[in-house]
């Protein structure tokens, strides 16, 4: 077994204030479902060819498709 004492982490990992690129222009969204929700939504999201992440924002996009509208419109007229 390797002694762990003996190594150094000091380089390991991302640098504080580090983005993942493919994570620019996003933010985080965590919430809490009963894991029999969460269960059936990764199951859904398996059998319908997509991930829980793609399949959330699907929904997003539709649930909140009115303001999503405004925000784009007054965007483009600034």
């Amino acid at each position: 077994m390797t002694d762990l004492d003996d190594l150094e982490f000091d380089d390991m990992g991302p640098k504080p204030g580090y983005k993942q690129p493919s994570r620019d222009g996003q933010k985080a969204v965590a919430f809490w479902l009963d894991e029999d929700v969460r269960t059936a939504f990764k199951i859904a999201a398996a059998e319908n060819g997509t991930t829980m992440q793609q399949a959330f924002e699907a929904w997003v996009q539709e649930y909140a498709a009115a303001p999503l509208k405004r925000m784009k419109r007054k965007a483009s007229s600034d």
